[in-house]
């Protein structure tokens, strides 16, 4: 038998509120701790399930170029040859069950009876092995990875060690929630994203859906029904002289399709595996630096970097040379990409330093993302804020927006160069375009068109200015949205 994983890899209309970070490549290649994030599922996956069964893995998702996700299966596959790891393009936004439905055929077959589902964004312990265990104790019923959510952001992640009853309930209404039975495990009820108020008791259990299952083959029996439902609903549609895609069939929602009406079938069970260690998805670039902090307590080995007094740990080098020269001091919680050169005097904490960036002599950044190629200079100040309001807020983010960043860290974006002395606190600072000529009025407008690309602006400032013949926007205190 064989044990699949399916992971979402999301799309060109996902990703949103990553921005500027998913401009430039999937989400879910962004590097966190000198790794795309999503190798933490992948190799975790295997490490614990390898030798048990042979493993096969699907990653799918909607994006129109697929060349980085190509390459990074390449590479990926290249470490782990034994495992058989493909990305599977949907043809168009099928939802969190669509694409499951869609390539079922390619999924189910007579050697593989189970299968994990998995969130592409979700950032935690991974506990795969365990999961499976749980699952093939409670008669290979459907499973969910359920979280506690007064455990939301555990390891003093920012300083937030539990949540206050107010910041609790403003959980319960961001994320799907599942009501198990205490001493079953046994799932009665499921609601997504609920507008009205839960509180806790002692019969039952209220968890957040962790955004990893295990399903048998029971679960395209559910998706099939969701989906002829749906067919019926569009023909009313069209019969009523409606929008002809006001119901698409083929676009469906393991949450409210399938999770929904678990919880009352009578052909199958829904347990609950119960977590109470540290949880969350990346979203926001803020949660990026969350993960990136996480990541690196998990992982970073602190005894090997005790001696050296130019690094405070957890620290990730990607280039051991980084570590053996004196003249700066990083961390904690700083990770670096390949090809990074540090001038003297620097300091740097709580931060992801892309692949190829220059930092010059006695600049401090905290608190931060420098994308790559970036070239900070000397004496720079680039200042951003993570405080337990900003976690919260980041919490808080709403997800219907098309572009929604609340997060007060500082984000340099792919290229940008910042001169002598430049300071930044709590910015987006985005290089647009090389200039070659005079700029004009009729140039600014477009290319301010094309970084908000349809969005709406509420900001509190904006500079537009020029630097070495480039265009450079900087956004204070900024709320980008639509």
């Amino acid at each position: 038998m064989t044990i699949k994983a399916v992971i979402l890899v999301g799309g060109e209309k996902t990703g949103t509120r990553f921005r500027p970070l998913s401009m430039e490549q999937p989400k879910v290649l962004f590097p966190i701790v000198g790794k795309p994030f999503i190798s933490h599922i992948i190799e975790n996956f295997i490490s614990q399930l390898d030798g048990i069964e042979p493993l096969e893995i699907l990653l799918i998702g909607f994006h129109k170029d697929v060349s980085s996700l190509q390459q990074y299966i390449k590479e990926i596959s290249g470490k782990h040859p034994w495992v058989k790891i493909v990305y599977k393009a949907e043809p168009g936004t099928l939802g969190t069950g669509g694409g499951l439905y869609y390539f079922r055929d390619e999924i189910l077959d007579s050697n593989n009876d189970k299968l994990f589902y998995i969130n592409g964004d979700v950032i935690c312990d991974y506990p795969f092995k365990q999961l499976l265990d749980f699952y093939n104790s409670h008669n290979q019923s459907s499973v969910i990875y359920g979280v506690d959510p007064t455990q939301l952001l555990n390891n003093n992640l920012i300083g937030l060690t539990s949540l206050e009853p107010e910041a609790r309930q403003k959980i319960f209404n961001k994320f799907g929630i599942i009501v198990s039975d205490k001493k079953t495990n046994e799932v009665i009820h499921y609601v997504e994203k609920p507008t009205t108020q839960f509180t806790l008791d002692t019969t039952h259990n209220v968890l957040i859906n962790g955004g990893i299952y295990i399903f048998n083959k029971d679960i395209f029996k559910y998706l099939e029904r969701a989906q002829l439902g749906k067919r019926r609903a569009s023909k009313i549609f069209l019969y009523d002289d409606l929008e002809s895609d006001s119901v698409d069939p083929n676009s469906l929602s393991l949450e409210l399709d399938v999770l929904k009406i678990l919880p009352q079938s009578s052909e199958s069970k829904f347990y609950s595996f119960n977590s109470t260690s540290f949880w969350y998805l990346l979203k926001t670039p803020m949660s990026a630096l969350l993960a990136n902090r996480y990541f690196l307590e998990q992982t970073v080995d602190k005894e090997s970097l005790k001696g050296v007094e130019s690094i405070i740990p957890p620290v990730q080098v990607s280039d051991s040379s980084l570590g053996l020269r004196g003249g700066y001091k990083i961390g904690p919680y700083v990770s670096f990409g390949k090809n990074v050169s540090i001038g003297n005097g620097v300091r740097i904490k709580n931060s992801i330093i892309s692949d190829n960036v220059t930092i010059g002599d006695n600049s401090y950044i905290v608190n931060s993302i420098i994308s790559e190629g970036v070239k900070i200079g000397k004496w720079c100040r680039i200042e951003g804020e993570a405080s337990k309001q900003s976690v919260l807020n980041d919490i808080d983010t709403k997800t219907n927006s098309n572009l929604k960043l609340e997060n007060n860290i500082v984000i340099l974006s792919k290229g940008v160069s910042l001169v002598i002395k430049f300071s930044l606190r709590v910015s987006l600072f985005y290089l647009i375009k090389r200039l070659n000529s005079i700029l004009s009025t009729k140039l600014l407008c477009k290319i301010l068109k094309i970084m908000i690309a349809f969005t709406t602006v509420v900001l509190s400032s904006l500079y537009m200015h020029t630097i070495n013949e480039y265009i450079y926007i900087y956004i204070n205190n900024y709320t980008l949205g639509k």
